[in-house]
């Protein structure tokens, strides 16, 4: 019997490691088990972490992490054409897509290099430009990095360089300042090294050095007496300081590109969607863990700051997307004036020699606005913070003073397309005049919620006025939704019908189940040995953030065995789709998906298919931040109290269990009840058992179980005891707790 304890004692030590190993996996983490959830979620993690483990010089053209991201071209007089650079080039590189071909021609008695610095962005430049040290406030802070590193190679071997940083508006040779706001460092060097032909680390020690003001992250230089009168070319990579930066707000990049001749894979290169980074927050709180909500904090922080420090906007708008890697623009870096304003994403060519941006990034749709929005309440109803609150609050004031729209269904209009005012564009934006179903849908939660948290009534009104136009794109006869409306804000746009809006419906409005089986019927697709749904209805490949979308809305409808269908379908792609990681979720099963729209889906990772796949994992519905089925609630009490509870030796002690299977009865499942006691840990099998392994108390169907008496008793020896009662969403023998109660007993 469990109070039977002295045989244990001596056996407590040997136990302990098991006991702690059985409590990680007893703890209550929705999912645990999920093997490739957990895969999804820890690609998440590693997306938002990619580019804050280290503060990287250049990585590859374009990353997102790079900094210093100006070209300093240092030379002999007259010798400037001497000295070349390439940061595109894309033969043998050490990691990634591209490194640096350096190339340097000797002539005469000449020498030249290159400095990588951050440069300035002033008034209504577009484009950046060099700093030497003229320019106040426009230095990185590097304090806490200890060295820096980088990979170099040469293309024969024996060619000599000498690698250093900082230096930037000092003497080279005295380290005086010269400019009035140089490096806080003088030059750090490694001398001039020998090149070999293979790929090499090298490291600059920064122990001691003064990095509060740093304009010059890194350089090279070399001359014609060095190498023996010989040209020369040879290669960089990998460049970083090892200065971490995990606790600041920040965006993840939505896909991760390849190498290609596609323009998709240029231009998403360094994009952070705010529609993605809104889902990622939102998978962060369907699990819940404390990491995911500090991670869920740093999301909802990078919106927050996103939408008071526009570079151009200060009327409460988001933009569509902004730039992974650091949030805030570099320092020195002021377009219109402004000083610390959100990165916008973008891409160097090289062969313009010019900063590009995305029309579509720039620009600011409703449903980009919107989905925020809907994440920041949901942060808000699970972790407080009235900046969230408020910052929902701003975002639908913009909607509604920015895309109301009287006309017909009422609803409100798609936003604006473009850049903001400039010389070169003194139009700025294009009010966006059409109404999608899609952007109404999204606005329906999202006012709701706002008037379920302040109950003023206006946001009520305002959800109920997007709810006349889905109402009005019901297409009864057919049984689906339109996908909205033309120009004129009246007439139905026809030309194509998107799936998602039928399984969002679904989400927002909890009606409309029989659009589940428009898109079954028309949007079902195989492509590329994979079942699931295509964007719109012409199937031309399967749309993997749509099947999910389809897989929550299936919960939703109480069609369990179609939803786990679906998932598992994810699954196989999470495995075996094109361009996998074995992690994260890819957009499309191949390249070129077409939508109907403008935009087609490619086969790269994408943290929106990702976030989608865990709310179909998770059995949440992103919009309202709810299960979409009544999960297991197993319930175990001390004496009736959820506990901690306290009692003396001589009182009695009884514990009860007790289930409510929800949407789950019937289903086939494991039954475990424990007990971690001061000499030892005991499974309970109809008698308490002591063992260092799992042993399930039944196998079999969840039902409904009123409380039921698992243990009475008084005279337990002092000390600490939790008992545990989980169930299992499968029944396999092995130990999940995927749905876990406990209570804390002290016996004193």
């Amino acid at each position: 019997m469990f109070y039977k304890y002295p045989l244990f004692v001596k056996q407590l030590v040997k136990k302990a490691k098991m006991i702690f190993l059985l409590l990680l996996l007893l703890t209550f983490i929705p999912s645990l088990s999920l093997a490739d959830e957990n895969a999804a979620f820890e690609h998440l993690y590693e997306v938002m972490d990619n580019y804050h483990k280290t503060f990287d010089v250049y990585t590859d053209l374009s990353e997102a992490g790079n900094h210093f991201v100006m070209l300093g071209r240092m030379s002999s007089i007259g010798a400037g054409d001497k000295v070349e650079i390439n940061p595109s080039f894309t033969d043998s590189c050490y990691s990634g897509v591209t490194c640096i071909e350096n190339k340097f021609s000797s002539s005469g008695n000449n020498w030249g290099g290159w400095y990588f610095m951050n440069g300035v962005l002033e008034g209504e430049e577009t484009q950046p430009k060099l700093n030497w040290g003229d320019y106040p406030d426009a230095g990185f802070d590097l304090t806490g990095a200890t060295k820096l590193t980088f990979f170099a190679k040469g293309k024969n071997g024996g060619e000599r360089v000498e690698f250093f940083a900082f230096g930037v508006g000092r003497d080279a040779n005295t380290g005086n300042p010269i400019k009035p706001y140089p490096d806080s460092s003088p030059k750090v060097t490694l001398g001039y090294i020998t090149l070999t032909n293979i790929w090499t680390e090298y490291e600059l020690e920064l122990t001691g050095v003064d990095l509060s003001y740093v304009l010059g992250g890194f350089a090279w230089v070399t001359n014609t007496v060095e190498n023996n009168n010989q040209n020369i070319t040879f290669y960089l990579d990998e460049i970083r300081y090892d200065k971490s930066r995990l606790d600041e707000p920040r965006f993840l990049v939505s896909y991760e590109t390849i190498p290609s001749d596609s323009a998709f894979d240029t231009v998403m290169k360094n994009v952070a969607f705010g529609y993605d980074n809104a889902l990622v927050l939102l998978a962060f709180l369907s699990r819940g863990t404390p990491e995911d909500m500090q991670r869920a904090k740093l999301l909802a922080d990078a919106f927050v700051y996103a939408i008071s420090h526009d570079r151009w906007f200060e009327d409460g708008r988001l933009r569509n997307g902004y730039q992974g890697g650091d949030l805030i623009l570099f320092p020195g870096w002021k377009p219109h004036g402004k000083e610390g304003t959100v990165r916008m994403p973008g891409w160097w060519d090289v062969g313009d020699n010019k900063w590009y941006e995305d029309e579509f990034a720039v620009s600011t749709h409703t449903g980009n606005v919107l989905w925020p929005m809907i994440a920041l309440l949901n942060y808000y109803k699970k972790a407080g913070g009235s900046q969230y609150l408020d910052a929902a609050k701003t975002l639908g004031e913009w909607v509604e003073m920015e895309t109301r729209d009287e006309k017909c269904d009422g609803g409100y209009t798609g936003g604006y397309q473009g850049w903001e005012e400039t010389d070169d564009n003194p139009d700025g934006q294009e009010k966006l005049m059409y109404k999608a179903t899609e952007h109404n849908i999204d606005a329906y939660p999202a006012f709701m919620m706002l008037y379920e948290i302040t109950d003023d009534i206006k946001w009520e009104e305002r959800a109920l006025y997007a709810k006349n136009l889905i109402e009005a794109m019901w297409n009864n006869p057919d049984k689906h939704f339109w996908t909205g409306t033309l120009n004129d804000g009246c007439t139905i746009n026809d030309s194509n019908i998107p799936v998602d809006i039928q399984a969002w419906a679904l989400m927002a409005l909890d009606s409309y189940n029989s659009a589940l089986i428009w898109a079954e019927n028309n949007s079902y697709t195989e492509a590329d040995g994979f079942k699931g749904f295509d964007f719109n209805n012409d199937n031309d490949g399967v749309w993997f953030e749509g099947t999910a979308q389809m897989a929550v809305a299936y919960q939703i409808n109480e069609e369990k065995s179609k939803s786990d269908f679906y998932t598992g379908e994810l699954i196989t792609a999470q495995i075996s789709a094109l361009n996998t990681n074995g992690k994260g979720i890819v957009a499309a099963s191949h390249d070129g998906v077409t939508t109907g729209f403008d935009w087609e889906y490619f086969s790269r990772l994408h943290i929106g298919a990702t976030a989608w796949y865990i709310f179909a994992e998770m059995e949440y519905n992103p919009y309202w931040g709810i299960r979409t089925t009544l999960i297991p609630v197993p319930d175990i009490k001390a004496n009736g109290s959820d506990g901690p509870l306290t009692i003396s030796q001589g009182d009695i002690l009884t514990i009860t269990v007790s289930l409510d299977p929800g949407s789950y009865d019937k289903n086939p499942a494991d039954w475990w009840v424990a007990a971690t006691s001061p000499f030892g840990l005991y499974w309970f099998t109809l008698d308490w058992v002591s063992s260092n392994d799992p042993i399930r108390v039944y196998g079999g169907p969840l039902f409904s179980l009123s409380p039921y008496t698992i243990l009475e008793i008084s005279t337990l020896p002092l000390g600490g005891y939790t008992f545990y009662f989980g169930v299992d969403d499968n029944m396999d023998g092995v130990l999940d707790a995927t749905y876990v109660d406990s209570v804390l007993v002290t016996i004193q």
